[in-house]
Parts: C-alpha cells; sequence; structure tokens
C-alpha cells in the first residue's frame, strides 16, 4: 500500500512538472493570399515572442494554459488559449484575416482660399460640439486611447486621492493587490516594443542588410534581440546618429552569438 502511495506521489509529480514546463511548437501563419511573413506571436503568460519568417514558419515555447496573442500590421489580432491539442501535435497552424479599412463619407464643397493659412483658417467654423467642449473646459479633441491603455485607465480607476487623509479607491487596491496593474503596464511595454520594432524594420531594414551584412531572413530576429538592451528605449527616441550606432553595435553582438549557436 505504501509503495502505490509512493507512486501515486511520484507521477502527479511528475505530471505536474511536465505541465509547468514549457515546450517549443512550431506552427505556420496564413491568409488568403497566401503565408503571413513578419507577424508578431507573443506568450502574453511568458512575456517572450517571436517572429514569422518569410515562409510564415514560427518556433515559440508554451505550456498549457498560456494566452497567446498575433499580431501583424495588415490582419486582424487573434487571441488563443493554448489547449491540450496544440501541447499534444507541438504545433499550431492559423489562418489570419486581413483588415477592413473603410472610409468615413466627406462632404465636399467648393472653397476659396487665399493662400495665407492664418487668413484661411479663421474661416473654418467651430462644430456645435467644439464650442460646447470648449466653453465647458474640455479638450475637444482628446487622445483616443487604445485598448491596453483603457485597460490600465481602469484598473487606476479612483486612485488614490489626498485631502485630509489619504483614500484609496477599492478598485485601485484590488487591481494593485492582484498585481492587475504591473501586468497591464508590462502588455502596454510589450505592444509599444512591437511597434517600434516595426518602424525600425521599415525604416533600416535596406541598411541593416547592406551595411551591418545582417542575413535578410534575419532582420526580424536581429531586431527583436536588439531590444532587450537596457538603452534600447532611450536611444530610439533619440534616433538619427546615435540609433545607428546602436545598431552597428547590435549587429556585432548579434553576429558573435550567431557564430558561438554554429
Amino acid at each position: 500500500m505504501q509503495k502505490l502511495l509512493l507512486y501515486l506521489i511520484l507521477l502527479f509529480s511528475i505530471l505536474s512538472y511536465s505541465q509547468d514546463k514549457r515546450i517549443e511548437i512550431s506552427g505556420t501563419l496564413s491568409d488568403s493570399a497566401g503565408k503571413v511573413v513578419d507577424a508578431h506571436i507573443i506568450n502574453i503568460t511568458s512575456k517572450q515572442g517571436t517572429f514569422s519568417d518569410e515562409t510564415g514558419n514560427f518556433v515559440i515555447p508554451v505550456k498549457l494554459g498560456d494566452e497567446l496573442k498575433i499580431t501583424s500590421i495588415q490582419h486582424k489580432e487573434e487571441n488563443l488559449i493554448v489547449a491540450n491539442i496544440i501541447i499534444k501535435n507541438k504545433r499550431l497552424d492559423l489562418t489570419l484575416f486581413l483588415k477592413d479599412y473603410l472610409l468615413e463619407e466627406v462632404e465636399v464643397k467648393k472653397t476659396y482660399l487665399s493662400g495665407l493659412l492664418g487668413t484661411d483658417s479663421k474661416g473654418i467654423k467651430k462644430s456645435d460640439q467644439q464650442a460646447v467642449m470648449e466653453n465647458l473646459g474640455f479638450n475637444p479633441f482628446p487622445k483616443k486611447l487604445s485598448k491596453i491603455e483603457r485597460e490600465i485607465k481602469t484598473a487606476y480607476a479612483g486612485g488614490i486621492q489626498y485631502g485630509f487623509g489619504i483614500v484609496a479607491s477599492l478598485d485601485y487596491i484590488i487591481n494593485s493587490a492582484s498585481g492587475r496593474i504591473d501586468m497591464l503596464e508590462q502588455q502596454k511595454e510589450l505592444l509599444d516594443n512591437e511597434s517600434k520594432l516595426k518602424e525600425l524594420k521599415s525604416t533600416y531594414k535596406n541598411y541593416i542588410i547592406n551595411d551591418l551584412k545582417i542575413d535578410s531572413t534575419q532582420v526580424s530576429r536581429f531586431l527583436y534581440f536588439s531590444h532587450f538592451d537596457l538603452n534600447f528605449s532611450t536611444v530610439y527616441k533619440k534616433g538619427g546618429v546615435e540609433l545607428i550606432e546602436f545598431l552597428k553595435d547590435q549587429a556585432q553582438l548579434f553576429k558573435l552569438l550567431q557564430k558561438k549557436k554554429d
């Protein structure tokens, strides 16, 4: 009886360990036109990510229950939870759907302009809504918040109020204690970095390939590697010569690591 009990405990321990351990799964992203290149596959749970290569293939470590997010400039965002079937097959093939771009209908009127911006702008009438908002002291053109920014704003709802004492809202206390605020802030950082990487690739792809001698199939991987540097955000904001020098240094490190792997 004791041997059986020990065996069961050992078995449960092994099963529990295997469920907690992440394994690498491979997959392919495609759409109605073919394979999807340079889509960003993010494991929200482990905060790891990768890009699909030129054939739409990718590899990412996951475990049961992880939340994955797949984003691409031209496609609708996909979110899914890693299920048993994915773990069993070590495979995830997805079809992405192209975004629908709809333009608002506008009315075109003939307007005579003087060619002087200061003069012509005075003739532009404010809408009733704009006038009311300004009279009430509100900005009639507020910045449109992204989904993650709205979630963070909601999590901070009420915040901490200072007056005759310090009062914190219940929502803020719960979200802070549960770690939800930290999690949302980290997700926002991931999405911000994703946007930066896309912009860098669009602007510096030819420079990275021709001058830094990074293989065209490794450009996304190189930029993803570079963004882990502690100085990435600071250099990205400055841009220009400092960004070029940063990419040069990162290219040397990237090539050195590639040689060690080979």
